[in-house]
């Protein structure tokens, strides 16, 4: 499977360059590229986050980068890369290099009728949900880079009598350099008709899909589902699903079994700004569903999300974003400045300014070897001020394997489920036209089957932000961090200057 994975990478690279090298410019085709150079000096009393074994620390940083956001004719997408030196002067935990990508593409390879959907990540991800979960990013043990990506070719069209069609192959995996943990590399198929006939509609769509776990076994899964939706109004439309799915995630000798599953669906879109879609289904692992809600004011975005489904690729988080706070003020400006790369560059400003950081999540997810279920919730409110921005995000998940029987080295193998919960405010207020001044609390909690499974930690920032030049832009911020922990309750104190510079 994976000489088909590096074939479709491949693929994709070379229809990105073809795609690109044949944008037509009479469709005003747009890109804006901006590399940069960061310089970040942190001094930490407590580098290895552990408790009764404190130990000061002075870090040097050096983070070249670049990013590129493409509105053209034959490609539209993003790519964000930083590459950090890391330079510790107590020798805490050694020199080295990290990388952070953010990449995500869909390149029009043949006159809108071939596609392809490229995505990929790198990034620091929680090896244990019950470890250290924030303060020095160099120096926590308990993070592991991991690179994610995704490839997807498609053909979509339209057969006589308005039958449209849509066939996609799908391939993603995720790799960890953490040994506790395994990869899983993914493959499968989609395939969907589709025909719309005044209010009514009706779809069928068939898929199928392989996940191959490193530290475990493969799983195979396939699905046949039938829709039928009507429009009652522009603003309301709903849906009924019935199909028939077999898999061997239940099963611990792979054997296959099959599932009826069903369900109903709701659109309500009141205006072009507001947008609420609610689906509930009985499928294998009993009752699943999907809530999302988002609401955009001159000066607020609301996002609430609710979801209930089975992960069967849980460290393969493709879906890459330049951050919640980047993705918030971008819906906030969406109605301002339609173009995608005109609005980029407005939302990097305005996070220059406040001296906010648009890559900040709601929430971390952990690594794991296995599928799991998983009961997801997240609300996010961002409000902007004439001199001042506010956004309160909350988290709150719940996960669980489906097999009890399996030892694979994740957190799993010592509890059966694992609750998570994040709350934090962050607020930058403009002191001046060039300087900001902001403040930031968050809460995370993570709590498993055993006592000793029990994790609660606070970290508080306070930092001062002001433009040095044109296109250089200086701050400081001091962060104070404390964690409860059954096993290793520690703090720390850090301060952190930075210096950024964009050409």
């Amino acid at each position: 499977m994976k000489r088909w994975h590096r074939w479709c990478c491949g693929a994709a690279v070379a229809a990105l360059g073809t795609a690109w090298a044949q944008s037509d410019s009479s469709q005003q085709a747009s890109l804006w590229v901006e590399p940069r150079i960061g310089l970040s000096v942190t001094a930490t009393d407590n580098a290895r986050l552990q408790a009764g074994q404190q130990q000061s620390e002075q870090t040097l940083e050096v983070t070249p980068g670049v990013r590129v956001v493409a509105n053209q004719a034959r490609v539209k997408g993003f790519f964000d890369y930083n590459l950090s030196g890391l330079y510790r002067m107590q020798d805490t935990g050694g020199d080295k290099l990290q990388h952070r990508l953010n990449t995500s593409a869909q390149i029009n390879a043949i006159d809108n009728w071939a596609f392809v959907d490229a995505s990929a990540t790198v990034s620091q991800q929680l090896i244990s949900a019950f470890g250290p979960v924030a303060g020095s990013s160099t120096t926590n043990a308990n993070q592991a880079q991991t690179a994610t990506y995704r490839v997807s070719p498609s053909v979509r069209g339209q057969f006589p009598y308005g039958v449209k069609y849509d066939a996609r192959y799908n391939v993603q995996g995720t790799k960890t350099k953490s040994n506790a943990r395994g990869d899983s590399d993914t493959q499968g198929w989609a395939g969907r008709l589709s025909r719309q006939v005044g209010s009514a509609g009706w779809s069928l769509s068939a898929d199928q899909q392989e996940v191959d776990y490193d530290s475990g076994r493969t799983t195979e899964s396939s699905t046949v589902t039938g829709r039928f939706s009507y429009a009652w109004s522009p603003q309301w439309i709903t849906g009924l699903t019935i199909g028939r799915e077999s898999n061997d995630l239940l099963t611990p000798d792979n054997t296959k079994k099959s599932y009826s599953n069903y369900g109903v669906d709701l659109i309500w879109r009141p205006s072009a700004r507001t947008t609420l879609s609610a689906g509930v289904n009985d499928r294998y692992f009993g009752r699943g569903h999907n809530l999302s809600f988002e609401h955009r004011a001159a000066r607020t975005v609301v996002r609430v999300s609710d979801v209930r489904d089975v992960s069967t690729s849980p460290n393969a988080n493709v879906n890459a974003t330049l951050g919640t706070l980047y993705d918030l003020l971008d819906a906030l400006y969406v109605t301002l400045e339609p173009d995608p790369v005109k609005r980029a560059q407005l939302v990097q400003a305005d996070l220059q300014s406040w001296g906010l950081p648009g890559d900040l999540l709601v929430s971390q997810s952990f690594l794991v070897s296995q599928a799991t279920l998983q009961r997801r919730q997240q609300l996010s409110v961002l409000m902007t001020a004439r001199r001042g921005t506010f956004t309160v995000s909350y988290a709150r998940g719940h996960s669980s394997r489906l097999l009890n029987n399996l030892t694979l080295g994740d957190d799993f193998d010592s509890t059966s489920q694992i609750k998570t919960n994040t709350l934090s405010f962050l607020y930058a207020h403009r002191l001046t036209p060039v300087t900001s001044a902001n403040a930031s609390y968050a809460l995370q909690r993570s709590e498993g089957d055993l006592d000793t499974q029990r994790n609660s930690q606070y970290t508080l920032t306070l930092g001062i932000t002001t433009q040095l030049g044109r296109r250089t832009s200086g701050s400081v911020q001091v962060r104070r961090l404390h964690s409860n922990s059954g096993l290793n309750p520690y703090s720390e104190s850090a301060l952190v200057g930075n210096i950024l510079h964009r050409f």
